[in-house]
């Protein structure tokens, strides 16, 4: 196995559970951006060059800038929400990931423990391929994707307006 593979995939699980286990979702920002990169460097070494830089100008550049918006115009404001109760759902929540990881790692040994994965078609990742793909046979997923995306737009305008 590939070791920057290896790292970078590692590094992305890592990132990854930090977080989800951090209490304030603006201090998972960073972890979150450490993940957005390592994931980029997973898809460097697959060859798929294209994907890499249009996941870092998109979901690094883009999607982590809105979230950090989002969680500033959303945030709590003192005396709002209500007290909280034990915290029973971190604990359960981890054991059920750690579960269904255990689940996932022992199913995919049984299926095939000693053959690789096949190499990627030629152009993968590429411009031209990756457009044919997403204006010809995905474009409605496409179009009802950026559909929810707005909805999700007004649905937080909504949410962050004042009450009168």
């Amino acid at each position: 196995m590939d070791p920057v593979f290896a790292v970078a995939a590692g590094l992305a699980v890592g990132a990854g559970l930090m977080v989800v286990t951090r209490r304030d979702p603006v201090r998972g920002v960073p972890w979150m951006l450490l993940c957005f990169v390592a994931l980029a460097a997973v898809y460097l070494r697959i060859g798929a060059s294209f994907l890499a830089a249009v996941h870092v100008l998109v979901y690094t550049g883009a999607i982590l800038v809105l979230f950090v918006f989002i969680l500033m115009l959303l945030s709590g404001r003192p005396g709002e929400g209500g007290a909280e109760g034990p915290d029973r759902w971190p604990v359960a929540s981890a054991a059920l990931c750690l579960g269904l990881f255990v689940l996932l790692a022992v199913s995919l040994a049984r299926i095939a423990p000693s053959s690789r994965l096949p190499d990627p078609p030629a152009g993968f990742g590429a411009v031209e391929p990756v457009g044919r793909s997403l204006f010809g046979r995905h474009l409605l997923p496409f179009e009802l994707v950026s559909i929810l995306i707005l909805a999700a737009l007004f649905g937080s305008v909504l949410l962050a307006r004042k009450k009168p």
